[in-house]
């Protein structure tokens, strides 16, 4: 089921913080592309909103993992990887997929 969640989207390189069903999200536009993903770093549960966005990535502000914002990746093996949610945009508004 698809939520709208946002009016518009967030600008270049930016996120912004939504609850959807409980779950705490970020939508992210990098590069162009909007992005959504748990607000939470699967490493120390810490908020990724607190880092911050380059080259499609989220780097988390507490150990400095980074997370590939199109499949949730970090690179490395001892770390979970981020769940990402669908999202796409119709007529500027934001919705996600839950």
């Amino acid at each position: 089921m698809w939520v709208k969640v946002l009016d518009k989207a967030p600008q270049e390189g930016t996120m912004i913080e939504v609850i959807v069903d409980e779950k705490d999200l970020f939508i992210a536009q990098s590069e162009g592309n909007l992005f959504c993903a748990l607000n939470r770093c699967p490493h120390e549960d810490i908020k990724l909103t607190l880092g911050c966005i380059k080259d499609k990535r989220i780097k988390c502000s507490l150990h400095g993992y980074s997370f590939d914002l199109e499949n949730g990746d970090s690179g490395d093996e001892d770390v979970d990887r981020l769940q990402i949610f669908n999202i796409k945009q119709e007529n500027n508004k934001v919705y996600v997929k839950v």
